[in-house]
């Protein structure tokens, strides 16, 4: 008698367990939020995860509401509290490269892997670009000059950023090449220091370089102040189909940057595939491709295994290159 009111009790324990435990759940339970670490408006990462939360809600994608929340004030302000948040299952953040190039750079004491890898929604794969009037044909020259007059092309980023990290990366592909790095800001920055002619060189994001090189109609702008020399994805971009691929100069290279989403350290396996399933699932929605598009970028959708592997395998190209941003 003793010996099966044990085993009762064992099962009753067991099956308490199996109900009450999270992983057992039917995720979502509650409404599901995301953590935007810039004020509102404020660029891709914005513009994506607003364009997402539109396409799950239109299209019923979840069962429990996507909600939104912009923590303004340096980005690692809202990191960090994403990063301290529940591992419930219903808190995430959305981020780019920033936060590899800040933790390399030492901005951050914290980076990707002290999260959990979730989803990544499109990249956005930059171009390098020149003033129209600088003596260069191609890319292949502005290297060759880069390398016989070592500092004498200026290159306009934000020093220690992203654009800052990949003019390196670009100026590395030619022994002996060296540009001139001098604080410009990003792309809406770069733009007027180029048109200006206070700087020589500078990198676009793809939809910058179709805002400031196109026509309302799509066409090469022939007013443009600005000529881009390639472009860092792995094929022709479709909007601006004349500019060649670093590959096709002979350069295995290539420079894009991802929208990731990450939840905090020990969220439940069950919510990480449920959010991204829910990502694949809006990719394929109407507005979504069409907010891709319009943007100039590319879908690349990952989930948590493989922007994990992503994660790894771009920390290994970026941190060095970061820390010598750092230095510049």
């Amino acid at each position: 008698m003793e010996g099966k009111m044990r085993i009762i009790t064992l099962v009753l324990f067991v099956s308490i367990g199996l109900i009450s435990s999270p992983v057992f759940a039917q995720w979502p339970e509650k409404p599901v939020k995301i953590i935007i670490p810039w004020n509102p408006g404020a660029g891709a990462v914005d513009a994506t995860t607003r364009a997402l939360q539109k396409a799950v809600t239109d299209n019923n994608l979840l069962s429990q509401p996507l909600t939104v929340l912009n923590v303004g004030g340096h980005f690692s302000i809202g990191l960090r509290k994403a990063k301290d948040a529940n591992p419930d299952g219903y808190n995430f953040v959305v981020m780019h490269m920033a936060l590899m190039t800040g933790e390399a750079s030492g901005m951050l004491d914290f980076g990707y892997r002290d999260f959990e890898p979730v989803a990544q929604v499109g990249s956005v794969c930059e171009f390098t670009v020149a003033r129209k009037n600088l003596d260069i044909k191609d890319f292949d020259d502005l290297l060759t000059k880069a390398a016989e007059k070592p500092n004498s092309l200026v290159h306009g980023a934000n020093l220690g950023a992203i654009n800052h990290v990949y003019g390196i990366m670009t100026q590395d592909l030619k022994e002996g090449a060296k540009f001139r790095f001098v604080q410009t800001g990003g792309d809406a920055k770069t733009y007027p220091a180029l048109a200006g002619d206070h700087v020589d060189v500078g990198a676009f994001s793809a939809s910058a370089a179709v805002t400031y090189t196109r026509t309302p109609e799509g066409e090469a702008n022939p007013e443009s102040p600005i000529q881009l020399l390639v472009y860092a994805g792995n094929e022709r971009h479709a909007s601006i189909p004349e500019v060649p691929t670093f590959k096709e100069f002979g350069y295995d290279f290539s420079f894009c940057f991802g929208m990731w989403y990450f939840a905090p350290k020990g969220t439940p396996q069950e919510a990480i595939d449920g959010f991204a399933e829910m990502v694949a699932k809006a990719l394929e929605t109407k507005s979504m491709q069409t907010f891709l598009a319009k943007n100039a970028m590319e879908q690349d959708y990952l989930n948590s295994s493989g922007l994990g592997e992503e994660l790894d395998d771009l920390w290994t190209r970026v941190e060095p290159v970061a820390k010598r941003a750092k230095k510049k």
